[in-house]
């Protein structure tokens, strides 16, 4: 743990003050939004973003730079804690996936997603059972629904985001202390239950403190992982506004 308590650590002092947040918000315009963002430690999440890129376009390659976030985070840990870890990097592709699940049609951006392709580029049959298979734990499982049924038409958000924590839950090695993993669970909780919120205050402040509690052990990489979380929340709002403007879908 001491090595990964080090890159953690690393990775927490890079983290972006207040005032930058409000100095990338108030750009006027793509271009100098992105060169604030790389002028501090979200430089991480702006590979392949150009300041002419679309709001599709940057949707991927956030959603690209999470899943790399969550996969080098699991390298520094122990393995017993990596099942866990990664099923983390699916928080990203949760809406989306549930989307399809209800048999709803693919939309474009999707064939244009690594993730999501191999949804989006076969038939609906198909694209139930590779759902089933992959994500069943949260969409449904063949298990529960006959043969040829389709998936509930619309699972409820509340049974979605239930679901994701029982299998996170699941995956959660044996370890003597539950409690700052469910201390944690309950802030995934809290956060997905409400709408985003500029910075989040209450929430990060809560974070901090329980990041504090856990120097030298492994639910650090936990917390992290809820600060990378927001920080890409916050750092896509900003980013998309603009594209959105360009694009005519908001007004400036």
């Amino acid at each position: 743990m001491d090595y990964a308590q080090s890159r953690l650590q690393a990775r927490f002092g890079d983290r972006p003050e207040e005032l930058l947040w409000q100095q990338l918000e108030a750009a006027p315009e793509p271009a100098a939004a992105l060169a604030i963002a790389r002028s501090s430690g979200l430089r991480r999440w702006l590979a392949g973003i150009s300041s002419h890129a679309d709001s599709h376009e940057i949707e991927i390659a956030l959603r690209a730079s999470w899943r790399e976030c969550v996969n080098e985070i699991t390298t520094w840990m122990p393995d017993g804690w990596q099942q866990a870890l990664l099923w983390t990097r699916g928080l990203v592709d949760l809406p989306a996936l549930c989307y399809l699940a209800r048999g709803a049609a693919p939309l474009p951006w999707m064939f244009g997603d690594p993730v999501l392709q191999a949804y989006a580029r076969v038939d609906s049959a198909a694209r139930e059972n590779l759902l089933r298979e992959d994500f069943g734990a949260v969409v449904g499982s063949s298990s529960e629904a006959p043969a040829r049924a389709a998936f509930p038409a619309r699972p409820s958000p509340s049974r979605i985001r239930q679901a994701w924590l029982d299998e996170w839950r699941r995956r959660w090695p044996r370890w003597g202390d539950t409690a700052s993993l469910e201390n944690l669970a309950g802030l995934f909780e809290a956060a997905m239950n409400q709408p985003a919120v500029t910075g989040r205050p209450e929430l990060l402040l809560r974070l901090h403190r329980l990041f504090r509690r856990s120097v030298l052990r492994p639910v650090a990489a936990f917390v992290y992982i809820a600060f990378a979380a927001l920080e890409l929340e916050r750092l896509r709002a900003g980013l998309l506004r603009h594209a959105m403007v360009r694009e005519g879908i908001v007004a400036s």
